[in-house]
């Protein structure tokens, strides 16, 4: 076969032209630190890719769900525990209430202090976490209950709503509780207890053990809050463990190998400088030739 001039050029612009194109690729991913810049580049690890961030989108959206429902379990704990400490203060004072050798005028003192008790009761009732009551049910706009008068406080204002949070993929959990599931027992047993201070009579043994099982109650559903923490707290430990894995996975399709890629980048650049070198004395000759 007779190799012409046009052939010779043909062959050395091909080269030149391959060999940019292959300079230009890996100078692409050195630059973004990335192997895959377009789908083009390999469409398998692309689709692989594509799929991990998915993943990573809903592991993510887990953990936001996971730290707003530790939002409203740890205020709810918070608000639990304040309202326990009332009733066991009114569990003292009950006693106190009770002893027949009390006057008048210190049973009222007793009872002026209940009366504080009770509005407390229902400020720690309506706790919020940013602008939503969260013992309200499904009514987070409006307070589960309202104080009417000194020592007095109004009905259940919420629903029964149950509020759940996904915490993972197959995984959901209840994060609130009824206001007055917790609260009622606590405001009726104060408000008896203020009731028979201010009748005049030693406070009743039924309503010291009133107050004491609303203690109960409030004690148990801190005990349920606890467990929905620990929950929580599990379900955060296992969707971080799987973002990191899945990081790494990413990690491996997409960022690229910085010491191969740039030894490839060197390697890239002395071959097509040595091109380009050839191309041109070979462009030159040709041009000579043509002269003469």
């Amino acid at each position: 076969m007779r190799v012409t001039e046009s052939m010779i050029y043909d062959t050395t612009n091909s080269s030149l032209s391959a060999n940019l194109a292959a300079l230009q690729a890996i100078t692409e991913k050195v630059s973004s630190s990335k192997q895959l810049n377009r789908p083009s580049d390999d469409p398998a690890d692309v689709r692989s890719a594509i799929g991990l961030h998915d993943t990573l989108a809903q592991l993510n959206q887990y953990l936001r769900n996971i730290d707003s429902a530790s939002s409203k379990i740890s205020a709810q704990d918070t608000a639990l525990a304040s309202a326990g400490d009332l009733l066991q203060r009114a569990n003292e004072l009950a006693i106190e209430g009770a002893n027949g050798t009390l006057d008048a005028s210190q049973r009222q003192a007793i009872a002026a202090e209940v009366s504080q008790l009770i509005e407390s009761m229902a400020q720690d009732a309506s706790a919020r976490v940013g602008d939503e009551y969260i013992f309200s049910g499904f009514r987070v706009d409006r307070a589960p209950y309202q104080v009417t008068g000194p020592g007095q406080v109004g009905t259940y204002q919420g629903d029964h709503g149950i509020v759940v949070a996904r915490v993972g993929p197959a995984s959901t959990m209840q994060v609130n509780m009824a206001g007055d599931a917790v609260f009622q027992p606590a405001i009726d047993a104060l408000t008896q207890l203020q009731a028979d201070l201010t009748g005049g009579q030693p406070v009743q043994q039924s309503t010291i053990g009133q107050v004491q099982t609303a203690l109960t109650t409030l004690t148990q559903a801190r005990a349920a809050e606890g467990a929905r923490a620990n929950r929580l707290d599990a379900a955060k430990t296992s969707q971080e463990a799987l973002t990191t894995s899945n990081q790494a996975l990413l990690s491996q399709l997409e960022d690229t190998d910085m010491p191969s890629a740039i030894t490839e980048l060197t390697r890239r650049q002395t071959t097509y400088q040595a091109t380009l070198a050839v191309t041109a004395k070979v462009m030159q000759t040709n041009l000579l030739d043509y002269l003469r």
